[in-house]
């Protein structure tokens, strides 16, 4: 059985749209939870419900799709989702969805509402382990083999755990347990961004290996990148590979994934940093981008609803309740963790004397030195981005004055 599932804010009739092309055939299913008829309008139920929830992102599309050998698809379809539901604790969850009918295959899509009654979030914590734990239950029960899974030994601890032995055995006499872990060739996230940019990464990969390999220091690695039409330059976390649509790899990733991918040997990241280590780079975004474009000078995440410029500007969105911006359930782990705009949200936060003391320090930087040329620049972007960020913040305050949600707390 394959399953899959992504996580979203539901805005914007592109998950409807997606579900409901003509080429998947698709029926819908009754809903759960939900009095609209149409899948779109369900969806948009759905986010209205979870409207004082603590996360922007409130709708989780998942999907499962029944090996064919199986001949009852139905009874597979619903064991799978019994399972799911306890698994995930979502019984009673509102959910709205589709079956399609690709290439002779049934599978199904469901939406899931993540915000309960309570405003508490659902957690989908190992979420990708848990469903191929059910995926693997279902198959055990309908007389298929095991399917290979990097996930493996970790579910069958569990399987054990929850008392499900006659799946753990089946599992561990299938050899599942003790084979080499499957590698994907893409990541979903990966996959997404070749379809949009029509780059295909598994070309860049053969081009960075094979001037890696061309290369003896760190220099000849950058000259054997671009006259391959590739560059590499410093990103957040280390080296990045810019391929020709502007788009960066890490340079560790994609090096170790091609010599494994390739070559059946993965190079170590730590052989890749220490062959780098002495290389001064140019910024990721300095030269073959507008910088202000890049790093959203002056301008608003998109993803935040409710502030201008949002998806949903000029109406209530979903609330996200207290916490630090930085993540989608207020921790600092969510997708913003480690990024600019945490610290940017700790130096707003700043009293007004230390705020004014920050803008002369980062203001004051000594424009005459080259080497602190690309330091005075970013600090000038944040001080921009900073002044964007209590401007929109009080434009915010303005617009939900006296609006509260569902259970009447102010929305400000």
């Amino acid at each position: 059985m394959i399953s899959g599932a992504t996580r979203g804010t539901g805005l914007g009739g592109a998950l409807s749209r997606h579900l409901l092309k003509a080429e998947n055939d698709a029926t819908v299913i009754p809903p759960r939870g939900l009095a609209s008829p149409a899948l779109a309008d369900q969806i948009c139920e759905i986010v209205a419900q979870s409207a004082g929830g603590r996360t922007d992102r409130p709708i989780y599309h998942v999907f499962c799709s029944p090996d064919p050998a199986i001949a009852d698809n139905v009874a597979v379809r619903a064991r799978f989702w019994a399972l799911f539901e306890a698994e995930m604790d979502m019984a009673g969850q509102p959910f709205c969805g589709v079956v399609h009918r690709k290439d002779g295959r049934l599978h199904e899509h469901r939406v899931y509402g993540l915000v309960r009654p309570s405003g508490g979030v659902v957690s989908l914590s190992w979420d990708y382990a848990r469903r191929e734990k059910c995926a693997q239950i279902v198959e055990h029960e309908f007389g298929m083999a095991a399917v290979p899974s990097k996930h493996a030994r970790t579910i069958a601890k569990r399987l054990q755990a929850d008392g499900r032995h006659d799946v753990a055995d089946w599992m561990v006499a299938s050899g599942t347990t003790t084979s080499e872990r499957p590698v994907a060739r893409l990541t979903p996230r990966e996959r997404l961004i070749g379809e949009r940019t029509g780059i295909d990464l598994d070309a860049v990969r053969r081009a960075t290996l094979a001037a890696w390999h061309e290369a003896v220091d760190g220099p000849a690695f950058v000259m054997a990148l671009r006259t391959r039409g590739l560059d590499l330059r410093q990103g957040r976390v280390g080296p990045v590979i810019v391929d020709g649509s502007g788009t960066t790899h890490l340079a560790t990733r994609v090096i170790g994934a091609a010599s494994r991918r390739f070559e059946g040997e993965r190079i170590p990241a730590a052989t890749v940093k220490a062959f780098l280590a002495d290389l001064d780079l140019q910024g990721a975004n300095d030269g073959s981008r507008d910088p202000a474009k890049a790093d959203g000078a002056g301008a608003v995440a998109p993803r935040d609803p409710g502030r201008p410029g949002a998806p949903g500007d000029g109406r209530v969105g979903v609330r996200r309740s207290g916490g630090d911006p930085g993540g989608p359930h207020g921790s600092r782990c969510g997708s913003d963790g480690g990024r600019t705009g945490v610290a940017l949200a700790r130096l707003q936060s700043a009293s007004g004397a230390r705020g004014a003391m920050i803008r002369r320090r980062l203001g004051g930087l000594d424009m005459s030195l080259g080497r602190h040329r690309a330091a005075v620049e970013r600090a000038s972007r944040a001080t921009e981005r900073l002044d964007a960020m209590a401007a929109a913040k009080r434009e915010r305050a303005w617009a939900l004055w006296g609006v509260t949600d569902i259970w009447g707390i102010p929305l400000q």
